[in-house]
């Protein structure tokens, strides 16, 4: 599980001045509450000074207008980290953008090339929006990924909360298991008890590993062992046919099944910053074999 919910960019501009300054204290509520249930960080597109928050009027025209005091501080508070943790891009690089989300999202008809809708799905968390329309008072989000109808969790106010409580107690759960990079190794039966097989090549990639990568790679691979998702609803694709025909590349894609040297083609993409997990189903199992950055082409 992610301990990160996403911003819904598609919520702003509001179309006028009216109740954006209650929108704003409602979105704050439910930074609030997401924090006090284990995602303290938000994820978005861009640095939230950098948006148009009234047709034709950015941040700092906004927040010079601000009325109340109370509301100007916890805006200020909100865009320096005070009220919540925020992380931007939501994807690192061009590679990430072209190849994990690509054109497979719309919503209502538009592309979603790169989005917090569409990254909300691919990470299996919850996405915040501005109560900027009527659309956003939902706590469910329909999007379409590949043409399949996908409901992505959304809240714009704290009532929407209840929808997702069935969420919230599995990343509980998760946290209590406290897996980490230390003890992976070791337990890596017990959390992983029914589909998932790491080759031994793993151990020093995890331990080597960035830990916002780590809790990535382990939230997908959990979800996956426990049957909430299948390795087919996340983006993945195998090698092209100049690499296979390569046998200086085909050997950095060679990891280990019982004991023997295997060439392992799939790799998902869902990770952030160019990191790859490379896969091999067989048997009704997934081996995993390689967790990290973009193998040589």
């Amino acid at each position: 599980m992610v301990n990160f919910s996403v911003f819904n960019e598609l919520s702003l501009p509001f179309m006028n001045a009216e109740g954006v300054d209650d929108s704003f204290v409602e979105f704050f509520k439910c930074l609030s509450s997401l924090g006090k249930r284990n995602l303290k960080t938000l994820r978005m597109d861009k640095e939230f000074k950098e948006f148009e928050i009234i047709q034709g009027i950015y941040f700092p025209q906004y927040f010079g207008q601000i009325r109340y005091k109370e509301l100007q501080q916890r805006v200020r508070s909100f865009v320096t980290n005070g009220i919540v943790i925020i992380q931007s891009p939501l994807l690192e690089d061009e590679e990430d953008e072209n190849q994990i989300l690509g054109e497979h999202y719309t919503y209502n008809g538009d592309d979603l090339f790169i989005g917090g809708l569409a990254c909300c799905d691919m990470w299996n968390t919850i996405a915040v929006s501005f109560g900027s329309y009527e659309k956003w008072d939902k706590d469910f989000i329909h999007i379409t990924r590949d043409n399949d109808d996908i409901a992505v969790r959304h809240m714009s106010t704290p009532r929407h909360l209840s929808a997702h409580e069935i969420f919230f107690s599995q990343i509980e759960d998760e946290l209590k298991l406290e897996i980490s990079q230390k003890n992976f190794w070791e337990k890596r039966e017990i959390y992983f008890p029914e589909k998932i097989i790491f080759s031994k090549e793993v151990k020093k990639q995890i331990e080597a590993m960035d830990t916002t990568i780590f809790r990535q790679a382990i939230g997908i691979l959990r979800d996956i062992d426990s049957g909430k998702k299948q390795i087919t609803e996340y983006s993945y694709s195998g090698e092209s046919q100049s690499v296979k025909n390569d046998p200086d590349l085909k050997k950095f894609r060679m990891f280990t099944i019982k004991g023997e040297k295997v060439y392992f083609d799939n790799h998902l993409k869902n990770l952030s910053n160019g990191y790859r997990m490379y896969f091999l189903e067989k048997e009704e199992k997934i081996y995993i074999g390689y967790i990290g950055k973009h193998l040589p082409l």
